[in-house]
């Protein structure tokens, strides 16, 4: 991840990781429940990454897992940011492809 001055002279974080978080992350915000193989196919990314990310927004309170363990979906008390989350990935490891 790099950090790249946006015009307003903020660092952003651009990379593989923020990108793979925004693409699952943009899948759950309708609420429902979601198969992590089901994202998978429709992003055509290795289930391990999209399982890396599910776990990652899980962990930062953002989403929550189903009771069977490939479901997954937005956490509907969820208080964190999606940038704030991102913006705490440069300690977390990064999924292997």
């Amino acid at each position: 991840m790099l950090p790249v001055k946006n015009r307003d002279g903020e660092s952003d974080l651009v990379g593989a990781k923020p990108m793979l978080l925004w693409y699952v992350w943009i899948r759950l915000v309708d609420g429902a429940w979601h198969k992590i193989d089901d994202i998978s196919k429709q992003l055509h990314i290795p289930r391990n990454a999209v399982d890396w990310a599910a776990k990652y927004l899980c962990d930062k309170g953002m989403a929550e897992r189903g009771f069977e363990e490939n479901e997954i979906r937005l956490h509907a008390g969820a208080s964190n940011r999606f940038e704030d989350a991102v913006k705490q990935l440069s300690g977390s490891s990064p999924p292997r492809l």
